[in-house]
């Protein structure tokens, strides 16, 4: 589970359903989570990198299983998967396009950094993906005019609308507790601080227990109204069933979690970080957006919102149109515009 792991799977089902051939390479072995289509060739490692990734390994495993597929273009999520595939299948000459997931201010581990600027020091996917343009605007100084960079946002999947399920006192958030870039403490502290003591604060996603948030919420007496659900599979109903989502990160690439909200008709608030929320919300009509970092803000903007239920009701209606600008159809297309009909041969960027 995870935001790169949505977002392959639903760019490879679309291709799938247009009657492409389609061939999975997960890089890691781990529980399965998402759902391919049926005619996808699903291919995982059978023990290399259960626990952790095994680079030079990898790089021989890889370079045999693309030559096994024998593809006409290879699509890599992530930037570092991306120099890991651009190294394995050096002098095959089969392009290599790589879709950018990370924040442009993302800051990898030292080893990744390094391994990534001595890749593309020396080479050069054909094509790169940016969900923003920020996003883009910074690979553009690493490369330069190197190779071809286009804004593509992430697809939206079909989030399915239970109509007949009521909304509740609840705030919801959604991801991985154990990651600090998801700002989730700072969205305990806020919820702390907000008058209304009627509504629940709902953390959805993960296994992990999130003990230090836990612990934070004991700290500010608020655990008796925070609920942690784990790892849910049927997260379109938690959707249905909250009535704000608050996405309090650091950092995100482009947050899937914010989009879906967004189509469920959730009211949505979200912090204004550096890359993501902005080219989602439309301040004020879909959504809002809160100065970063801005506990105190955040914290009056969910209570102005609990107080308004014709507020909440406004900004979800319009944040659903969301499911059309993001249509999984209308974005796949896009991808394969640029990765299979030659829009960079066409100059289009």
């Amino acid at each position: 589970m995870g935001g790169i792991e949505r977002a392959s799977v639903t760019i490879a089902n679309n291709f799938s359903h247009q009657n492409l051939v389609v061939a999975f390479i997960a890089i890691f072995k781990q529980a399965h989570f998402y759902n391919l289509h049926k005619d996808i060739v699903f291919i995982e490692p059978a023990s290399l990198n259960s626990e952790r990734l095994n680079i030079v390994k990898s790089l021989f495993w890889l370079r045999k299983k693309i030559k096994e597929v024998e593809p006409d273009v290879v699509l890599v999520f992530n930037f570092f998967y991306g120099a890991l595939v651009l190294l394995s299948t050096f002098k095959t000459g089969v392009p290599i396009y790589i879709s950018d997931r990370a924040s442009p201010f993302y800051s990898w581990p030292k080893y990744v950094s390094y391994f990534n600027k001595i890749v593309f020091k020396f080479l050069t996917p054909t094509g790169l993906i940016a969900q923003t343009q920020k996003a883009a605007d910074f690979k553009a100084m690493l490369f330069g005019h190197r190779t071809f960079i286009k804004v593509i946002p992430n697809p939206l999947r079909e989030v399915i609308l239970f109509p007949e399920v009521e909304r509740r006192k609840q705030i919801l958030a959604v991801g991985r507790l154990n990651d600090k870039l998801k700002g989730f403490d700072r969205l305990v502290d806020a919820f702390a601080r907000i008058e209304n003591r009627e509504w629940i604060l709902v953390f959805a996603g993960g296994d992990e227990e999130g003990e230090e948030l836990k612990s934070q919420a004991q700290s500010n007496d608020v655990s008796d109204r925070i609920i942690f659900l784990g790892k849910v599979k049927d997260i379109d109903r938690v959707y249905a069933e909250a009535g704000i989502f608050v996405i309090p990160s650091r950092s995100e690439g482009f947050p899937n979690a914010l989009c879906e909200a967004m189509a469920a008709g959730l009211p949505c608030i979200s912090f204004d970080f550096c890359a993501g929320p902005r080219e989602i919300i439309n301040d004020g009509y879909d959504g809002i957006l809160v100065e970063n970092n801005n506990i105190e803000l955040l914290a009056r903007t969910i209570d102005l919102l609990i107080k308004d239920e014709t507020e909440r009701m406004r900004l979800g209606q319009h944040a659903m149109e969301i499911r059309e600008r993001l249509n999984e159809h209308k974005i796949g297309q896009i991808y394969l515009d640029f990765i299979i009909g030659g829009d960079y041969q066409r100059g289009k960027q």
